[in-house]
C-alpha cells in the first residue's frame, strides 16, 4: 500500500510540475516576443520584438538570411493586427509549457525545435513555450501565430535561408 501512495504522489508531482507557468520576461511596452531554437537539422534561430509603438527589433543567429541585428517601426495596424491574433487563438489560456513529456504533448518526434513567445494583453503578460514536434491543438495555433508574426512584421524574408 505505501508503494501505491508514494507512485501517486511522484505522478501527482510531475503533472504539476508539467503545468506550471513560465514567468514572462517582458514588460508591459512589449506587446509579443518570440524565439525560436535550434534543432538537429537547420532550424532558424533568432528573437524579435514588437513594441506597442511599433518599434520591432529583430536579432537573427543562425540558419536565417540576415543574421545579426534589425530593426524596423511597424504601422498602427499591424501591431493591432498582432494583438487580435493573440486574443483570437485564446494565448492567455494556452498551457505555458508544452514540451515532449508533458500532458497534451501527443506523438513526440524528436528533431524538432521550440518556439517561446511571450505576449501582453490587456495589462496580462504571459510566456508559452512550445516543442513543435508535439502533435496538438496548441502547437498548430502556436507555429501559425508564430508564421503570422513573421508575415506581418515582414521578417520573413528576414529568416527564410535563400538558396
Amino acid at each position: 500500500m505505501y508503494y501505491g501512495n508514494k507512485l501517486s504522489f511522484v505522478f501527482m508531482t510531475s503533472l504539476i510540475a508539467s503545468c506550471s507557468s513560465i514567468a514572462p520576461s517582458i514588460d508591459s511596452e512589449t506587446l509579443v516576443k518570440m524565439k525560436t531554437s535550434a534543432c538537429y537539422g537547420e532550424c532558424p534561430i533568432y528573437t524579435v520584438v514588437v513594441k506597442r509603438n511599433g518599434e520591432l527589433n529583430y536579432q537573427g543567429l543562425e540558419y536565417v538570411s540576415v543574421k545579426g541585428s534589425k530593426s524596423a517601426i511597424l504601422s498602427k495596424e499591424s501591431v493591432a493586427s498582432i494583438e487580435e491574433k493573440l486574443i483570437k487563438i485564446k494565448f492567455l489560456n494556452m498551457q505555458s509549457k508544452l514540451h515532449s513529456g508533458n500532458w497534451g504533448c501527443f506523438i513526440s518526434a524528436t528533431d524538432h525545435s521550440y518556439i517561446l513567445i511571450e505576449a501582453s494583453i490587456k495589462n496580462k503578460r504571459k510566456a508559452v513555450s512550445t516543442y513543435t514536434g508535439c502533435q496538438s491543438e496548441q502547437v498548430y495555433k502556436i507555429i501559425e501565430l508564430a508564421n503570422y508574426i513573421e508575415r506581418i512584421t515582414e521578417i520573413s524574408e528576414w529568416v527564410e535561408q535563400k538558396p
